[in-house]
């Protein structure tokens, strides 16, 4: 088959058992100089099939898709296209291009009956709020989101200024505190919002007000769930993800099964099981969070993440995540951690691996921003390869007549296409596997028995009950004690809070500035449940290394739950002394023990300062 133009040509690769040719005749190379033997290198885990940079291609993971159109066994690349365009590949060369009537974001292959005599699937593309369906590449339906339900709120207040009941202000402070309120508002309410001039707006609500509030959602993620077999023939249901934060799930005659609402609108979509049967969807969100639903019932259980998420795959009963934080995290489905991985560079794309013929051979492949992709089994990495530049989409399985076929779509829209070779798995090498230490299999040395250990064992048991009893005594002790100084501390106003003659102040100090001149700031909050009036605040320093002018106010009143804040100016006027403490004592007019004091510890003094 001729490859296409600007593919580049690899030689096919040495098959094993072949044995490099050698020269005939002549002596053999004498052992003196000959190099030492090489230890046999590392077998490379891709086998590079096939790749064009001048493809044109521009699609990310979800407008790639993979199918037999045909019914003959032959495997093609569906691609839609970001310039609005179906194209199909097969082997090396495009079959066919065929024009989207909008931008797409999401691409998917399933079948929709078993009494097909062709049994040829359906092509669904997603663009905008519609799902296009083909069939033998040919307009087969047209599925079109439900609209959205307007919140009573928002319609009566493009109701009232329809009928001219509302201003402009007053619609203005309706929708936002509707807005603050989590009522998800239509676009036109939020482009109102959005309007600063009255005036505009105004002219906005003119224009907008006789016709119908209608709001339409759009699709952002879409995928398929098996509905009786879990067979790459078996019919599937479309699941789709809405901007509006919505689940839909519809059977093959595009009706609507199940109407799921999340928090957040879904970008990642993860399916396993059948609908007849057990299934559960795991749904990565925006704002970070990992919802479940099983059996059409959105689970209480979420996952959530430091960051937004990037990517998201299913690998046996485990959910690899990847986050904007260029980390993997591993979780198993019922929501418990196991593992996490921190990367160099951000994530791109991550596709799931899974070998049919080698039993228990799955893996995670990770595309990174700097052109490399990783494959990892578990936590550890088995390869890794450099694409040279960074990789926009991705997608594993059978393509053509081979069943582990890696496609790639580059930035520069270059296709690149990667086989795994069928005696290749996905296993941990030997060297790799994080097991225990061999010294961990060592037995300790364990001491004799001594004497005394002996008498101190007999010891406790004929006395464990008195000796137990004599604990306990002496921690109540110590908790007595303790008790005791907290309750001292607070009666003699030291603490940071004071419950003494019935009034209860939080206060606060710190300093501020480098010196000489200081800046002492105060907090003073009251705790209790009655204002408190004509409260004396006293300051003691040591007149010798600081100077303050005011070192006695007079609060007026203190009010419950309000923090007063005040400040005190302090100037050191010794240069060769240190620090000292001053102390701040919040006095009572009925008590001669302050309501709560507080040590101020002053910085060293720095007289270099201008």
């Amino acid at each position: 088959m001729a490859a296409a133009e600007g593919a580049e040509a690899i030689p096919p690769p040495t098959e094993q058992g072949d044995t490099v040719p050698q020269p005939v005749g002549g002596n053999e190379p004498n052992s003196a100089s000959s190099p030492p033997p090489k230890k046999e290198e590392e077998k490379a885990l891709w086998l590079d099939a096939w790749s064009n940079r001048l493809a044109g291609v521009r699609a990310f993971s979800s407008c790639l898709a993979l199918s037999d159109i045909y019914s003959n066994g032959d495997w093609k690349l569906l691609v839609a296209d970001a310039q609005s365009k179906l194209k199909i590949f097969s082997g090396t060369d495009m079959l066919m291009e065929n024009a989207l009537l909008d931008t797409p974001c999401a691409i998917c292959s399933f079948y929709t009956d078993y009494t097909d005599p062709t049994h040829k699937p359906a092509i669904a593309v997603a663009s905008g709020s519609a799902v296009f369906t083909y069939k033998n590449f040919k307009p087969y339906y047209k599925f079109f989101l439900p609209i959205v339900e307007i919140n009573s709120i928002e319609a009566d207040v493009w109701s009232n200024i329809r009928q001219g009941k509302a201003t402009i202000p007053s619609a203005t402070d309706i929708l936002e505190h509707a807005k603050e309120n989590g009522v998800m508002l239509s676009s036109r309410s939020l482009e109102f919002l959005a309007i600063e001039n009255n005036d505009e707006k105004q002219h906005f609500a003119d224009e907008c007000k006789n016709q119908p509030l209608i709001q339409q959602t759009v699709i952002t993620a879409m995928t398929v769930l098996k509905k009786d077999k879990d067979d790459p023939l078996g019919v599937g249901y479309l699941v789709i993800g809405t901007e509006n934060a919505r689940i839909l799930i519809l059977d093959s005659q595009f009706n609507i099964l199940r109407k799921l609402q999340l928090q957040a609108a879904p970008v990642f979509i993860c399916p396993t099981g059948l609908y007849d049967v057990d299934y559960r969807i795991c749904v990565a969100c925006r704002n970070g969070c990992v919802a479940t639903i099983k059996n059409g019932e959105v689970l209480a259980m979420q996952i959530e993440l430091e960051s937004q998420i990037c990517g998201m795959v299913r690998v046996d009963k485990s959910i690899i995540v990847g986050t904007m934080a260029n980390s993997m995290h591993s979780f198993h489905v019922k929501g418990k951690k196991q593992y996490s991985i921190y990367l160099p560079h951000a994530i791109t794309n991550m596709e799931a691996v899974s070998i049919e013929r080698a039993r228990g051979s799955k893996a995670c492949i990770v595309a990174l921003a700097n052109g490399e992709v990783r494959v990892y089994n578990g936590k550890i990495m088995i390869n890794s390869i450099k694409v040279g530049e960074e990789v926009t989409g991705m997608i594993f399985g059978r393509y053509g007549r081979e069943d582990t076929t890696l496609l790639m779509t580059t930035a520069s829209g270059a296709v690149l296409i990667k086989i795994l070779p069928r005696l290749a798995t996905l296993e941990v090498p030997k060297g790799l596997v994080t097991t225990p230490p061999p010294e961990q299999d060592i037995p300790l040395k364990v001491p004799k028995k001594t004497r005394l250990y002996v008498e101190q064992t007999d010891r406790e048991k004929d006395f464990g009950i008195a000796m137990h009893r004599v604990f306990q005594r002496d921690l109540c002790k110590l908790r007595l004690q303790t008790a005791r100084a907290y309750v001292k501390i607070l009666t003699d106003g030291q603490g940071p809070l004071s419950y003494t003659g019935g009034s209860s102040l939080r206060l606060t100090a710190h300093v501020q500035g480098l010196g000489p001149l200081f800046k002492i700031k105060l907090n003073i909050q009251n705790t209790g449940a009655k204002p408190l009036s004509a409260i004396p605040i006293v300051f003691t320093y040591n007149k010798s290394i600081y100077q303050m002018w005011k070192p006695y106010m007079l609060i007026p009143v203190l009010v419950p739950s309000l923090v007063y804040h005040h400040e005190v100016d302090v100037r050191c006027i010794d240069e060769s002394a240190g620090s000292d403490v001053i102390r701040v004592y919040v006095c009572s007019a009925t008590s001669s023990v302050p309501i709560i004091t507080a040590l101020v510890n002053m910085p060293l003094t720095d007289f270099l300062l201008p």
